[in-house]
C-alpha cells in the first residue's frame, strides 16, 4: 500500500515537472528570438549594418531556427550589396534544409505532444526554391555565370519537387534559371524554362519563350502603351536584363511596409525603352502554399488533440491527484496547441523583370520607379556598367535604392 502511494506521488511529481518543462518550452520556443526580430526591424528601416550585426553570431547546428536565420541574414547581406557573403548564407541554408528532409524521430514524436514548432525550420517549398534563384542573382551581380548555372539546375530540382507535391509554381524562379542557362549559351533548355515561367505568370503578363521578352497579355481592354511597345533603335544590339525586387513580404502578424512602387521604367538617352513586369508575388505564393498545407495540418492537429486528451486522463488515473490531469490538459492543449507561423520575412513582395534593348557599350541608364497611378516617384541613374555576358548586361535593383 505504501509502495503504491509512493509510486503515485512519484508519478505526480514527474507529471508536475513535465508540465513545468512543457510550459518553459512554450516560453522559449515557437516564436522569433529577440536578435531575429531586431534584424528584421532594422532591415525594414534600411539599417542593414545594424540588421546584420543582430545576427552576427552563427546559430549552431542544433538550433531549430538555423535555416531561418541564414535566410534572413542572406537577404540582409544581399540588400547591402555583400553578394559573396549572402551566397554563403543561402547555400548553407539550402544544404541544412536538405539535411533536415530526413525525418527526425525524436522531433517527430515531440511534435505530436507539443506542436510543430519543435521541428527545425526548413522553409516553405517556394522559399527553398527562392534560396537557389536568389543565389543565382548574387552570382549575376558578381559576373559568375557558371556558378549561376549551377544554381539554375538546383532551382529546377526545387521547382520539380514543389510542383510534384502540389505546391504553386514560381514563375520568377523559373525565369531566373532560364536566364542563367541563356547566358551560358544553352538556348534550348533556357526556352524550356521560359515556357515553364510563361505557364505560371500572373494575369495580364505574357512571355515569349524564344526571347525571354515580357509584354502585356492582349485583351479586349488592354492595348500596349508607348512604354510597352517602344520601337527598336538601330544599332542598339545590346540587351539589358533588369531584376526588380520590390516591397516587403507581409509578416504573420499582418505587418507589411507598403511600397508605393508598382514597377520600374527603363530610360536610355532620355528614351523610354521598356518597363518591368511582375512574375511572382510572394504573398500569393505564401497563401497558396498555406491552402495546400491546411488539410494536412488540420488532420494532424485533430489527432494530436485526441492524444493529449488521453495523456491528461492517464495522468489523473495514474497519480490519483485531482486536478493534475486538468493542469496537464491546460499545458498540452490550452497553451501548447498552436500553429507554426515561422517564415522568411525579409523576402521582397513583388519579383519583377524588365528586358530591353540597349547600346552595345554601356551608357547611363535611368531606372524610374513608378507608382500604381503612373507617377514617377524617383529616378536612379546607373552610370557604372553592371556585369555583362557578351552583349547582355544584368542589373538588380530594389525599390528603396538611393538615387
Amino acid at each position: 500500500m505504501r509502495g503504491a502511494r509512493g509510486a503515485a506521488m512519484q508519478a505526480g511529481a514527474i507529471a508536475r515537472g513535465w508540465a513545468i518543462a512543457a510550459a518553459a518550452t512554450l516560453l522559449v520556443g515557437g516564436c522569433a528570438t529577440p536578435p531575429l526580430e531586431a534584424a528584421r526591424e532594422n532591415y525594414r528601416l534600411g539599417r542593414y549594418e545594424r540588421a546584420e550585426k543582430a545576427l552576427e553570431s552563427d546559430p549552431g547546428e542544433g538550433d531549430r531556427d538555423r535555416v531561418l536565420v541564414l535566410m534572413e541574414r542572406g537577404m540582409i547581406r544581399h540588400r547591402a550589396g555583400r553578394y559573396e557573403e549572402s551566397s554563403r548564407d543561402w547555400i548553407a541554408a539550402a544544404e541544412r534544409s536538405a539535411q533536415l528532409e530526413t525525418y527526425s524521430l525524436s522531433r517527430g514524436a515531440a511534435s505530436w505532444v507539443v506542436n510543430d514548432t519543435v521541428h527545425s525550420y526548413r522553409g516553405a517549398p517556394f522559399e527553398r526554391t527562392l534560396l537557389h534563384s536568389l543565389t543565382a542573382l548574387n552570382h549575376f551581380a558578381l559576373g559568375r555565370w557558371d556558378d549561376a548555372g549551377v544554381e539554375a539546375r538546383r532551382t529546377i530540382e526545387a521547382l520539380d519537387a514543389a510542383e510534384r507535391d502540389g505546391f504553386p509554381p514560381d514563375a520568377f524562379s523559373a525565369y531566373v534559371a532560364g536566364t542563367a542557362l541563356d547566358l551560358l549559351d544553352d538556348p534550348s533548355n533556357a526556352q524550356l524554362l521560359y515556357r515553364r515561367a510563361a505557364e505560371a505568370l500572373p494575369a495580364g503578363v505574357a512571355l515569349d519563350p524564344a526571347t525571354g521578352r515580357l509584354a502585356p497579355r492582349p485583351t479586349s481592354t488592354n492595348t500596349p502603351s508607348v512604354v510597352d511597345s517602344a520601337p527598336a533603335v538601330p544599332g542598339w544590339t545590346g540587351e539589358l536584363i533588369c531584376f526588380a525586387l520590390l516591397g516587403h513580404r507581409p509578416s504573420p502578424t499582418g505587418y507589411a511596409r507598403p511600397s508605393p512602387v508598382r514597377n520600374i521604367e527603363i530610360r536610355i538617352r532620355g528614351r523610354t525603352v521598356g518597363r518591368s513586369w511582375p512574375l511572382a508575388d510572394v504573398a500569393t505564393l505564401s497563401a497558396l502554399t498555406e491552402q495546400r498545407l491546411a488539410a494536412w495540418r488540420a488532420t494532424k492537429t485533430v489527432a494530436r488533440v485526441v492524444l493529449k486528451d488521453a495523456l491528461a486522463e492517464a495522468i489523473d488515473r495514474s497519480t490519483g491527484e485531482s486536478g493534475l490531469g486538468a493542469l496537464a490538459w491546460l499545458v498540452l492543449i490550452g497553451l501548447l496547441e498552436r500553429p507554426d507561423v515561422r517564415q522568411w520575412e525579409t523576402l521582397p513582395r513583388s519579383l519583377q523583370v524588365a528586358r530591353v534593348n540597349c547600346p552595345p557599350q554601356w551608357e547611363p541608364v535611368e531606372v524610374v520607379f513608378r507608382a500604381a497611378h503612373g507617377a514617377a516617384l524617383r529616378t536612379l541613374t546607373v552610370t557604372d556598367p553592371p556585369p555583362r555576358r557578351r552583349n547582355r548586361f544584368v542589373l538588380i535593383v530594389h525599390d528603396d535604392d538611393v538615387p
